[in-house]
């Protein structure tokens, strides 16, 4: 009955600690593991930061909740930031179409391979993925030192940029849509951020959302390469918003952020492994607080031997120089448990001594008490006290 009750306790408390960290988004905190770049969310992955500073720059941004077919029109320019949820093949269509008739569409691919909505919109932008840079990221928390660092190309839009850091992919070489295109930025002469239009529109491309996400923003010098091109795509709209696809990241019109995390955190793959890996961390904090067993009894106090005594007793009237009060002071305790009287001198101290070892059931304990006490105060103390109880032992069995 006891271990079922502290099961349910943990049980209980595992979901509350969940309940927290899913309500921890409301206001657009969010979680150091959530590995969404959602202008909604404060987290190392997140990318709040990314829209405050275009909003401290005047500039207009806006953010689109709706899927890009059957809910409204397209509106740009549109900011796609590496989706967490697969867009449908019929958004993929409307993406495509809205952009070919016109459209700028600002686009991070996400750093990670064989993901349908990831290949699905790359192919319609006619670019793929190579590596650059080793993922060393776990879950997304440890965001500093990786990727690599690429360097600005001359540019109107890049004067003064200097170095972007933080790309794990690039774009191949071959992309198609690389011919005709403006390179911005680039790493080992692999691109990573690409301007090229497509159709009647335009496509800012960049290779991986890392340099943009909150974590690095400060430090990876993106946000004025993002703020340029951003700026310059809404002039070329005749002064419109900047829209950021929310709807990807499990966001909703009418929903709050704990809506959103929650569909996200259960609809997607990315959403399934953050939760099984905050659970497992949970349940590693909860596996080292939880005591197994009664707890271990305090060791038992150590005592003192009656021959320790003896020795630190010695050793204290031999730094004292009370010799002869010790030596005394042992023969006194001997003829009281002995029944005797004997005066304090030395004399009659001698003579007790004397008759002690010639008694017929004197044994040779006596006699070593006997030789030990004329030594004087060259006696040893310990072997003094030794002696003395060995005499009494061998009293007391005759």
């Amino acid at each position: 009955m006891h271990s079922r009750r502290e099961a349910w306790t943990l049980v209980g408390l595992v979901a509350v600690i969940i309940a927290l960290g899913l309500i921890t988004g409301r206001g657009g905190d969010g979680s150091a593991l959530d590995p969404r770049p959602s202008t909604y969310l404060n987290g190392t992955l997140g990318a709040r930061a990314l829209i405050e500073t275009l909003r401290e720059l005047k500039l207009p941004v806006r953010r689109r909740m709706e899927a890009f077919a059957d809910e409204g029109p397209l509106r740009g320019p549109l900011a796609v930031l590496a989706p967490s949820m697969d867009p449908s093949e019929a958004e993929l269509h409307a993406l495509a179409k809205w952009v070919r008739g016109g459209g700028t569409l600002i686009y991070a691919a996400r750093a990670s391979s064989g993901r349908r909505s990831e290949e699905g919109v790359l192919d319609t932008l006619g670019l793929k993925l190579v590596a650059v840079s080793r993922d060393t990221m776990v879950m997304g928390v440890t965001v500093r030192g990786v990727g690599a660092v690429a360097t600005a190309e001359p540019g109107r839009l890049t004067e003064g940029v200097g170095s972007v850091e933080g790309f794990r992919r690039g774009f191949a070489r071959g992309s198609a849509a690389l011919r005709g295109a403006t390179v911005l930025a680039s790493t080992g002469g692999t691109p990573v951020v690409v301007d090229f239009r497509l159709g009647k529109g335009r496509v800012i491309a960049w290779s991986d959302a890392l340099p943009l996400v909150n974590g690095r923003l400060k430090t990876s010098r993106a946000a004025i390469l993002f703020a340029r091109t951003a700026a310059d795509a809404s002039r070329s709209a005749k002064g419109g918003a900047l829209w950021f696809d929310e709807y990807h990241h499990g966001f909703e019109s009418g929903t709050g952020v704990v809506t959103g995390t929650v569909r996200f955190l259960l609809g997607e793959r990315w959403g399934h492994a953050a939760l099984q890996v905050t659970v497992a961390l949970l349940g590693l904090l909860l596996l080292f607080g939880r005591r197994f067993g009664a707890p271990l009894p305090p060791p038992p106090v150590r005592r003192r031997s009656p021959l320790e005594h003896v020795e630190a007793l010695a050793g204290a009237y031999q730094q004292a120089g009370a010799r002869d009060t010790a030596r005394r002071l042992l023969l006194a305790g001997l003829a009281r448990r002995l029944g005797r009287r004997v005066a304090h001198t030395p004399a009659a101290e001698g003579e007790m001594l004397q008759r002690l070892a010639a008694h017929p059931t004197a044994g040779g304990a006596a006699r070593e008490l006997e030789s030990e006490w004329k030594k004087g105060r060259n006696a040893d103390l310990l072997a003094l006290s030794r002696t003395v109880d060995r005499t009494i032992d061998e009293v007391k069995r005759t």
